[in-house]
């Protein structure tokens, strides 16, 4: 059963030096996101923003960087 509260999500901390920290962040609720086929209009705008940019780094623009193959 999935869980409906997402505002329990651990948040990153804002100081400064933790961009790469909110880079992590972002791409990890993006890979869950895309694992679960969630799609980011489901969240609020917030999480939705992350969301996006979590996308830019997960998903490469070109869709013939995209490895498609199988490894054996």
């Amino acid at each position: 059963m999935m869980r409906e509260d997402f505002d329990a999500i651990p948040k990153p901390p804002v100081q400064r030096g933790s961009v790469l920290a909110k880079i992590y962040h972002d791409i990890g609720l993006a890979a869950v996101a895309d694992a679960l086929n969630l799609q980011a209009a489901e969240f609020d705008a917030d999480l939705r923003e992350s969301l996006e940019r979590g996308d830019f780094y997960v998903l490469p623009s070109d869709p013939k960087l995209a490895r498609t193959e199988t490894v054996a």
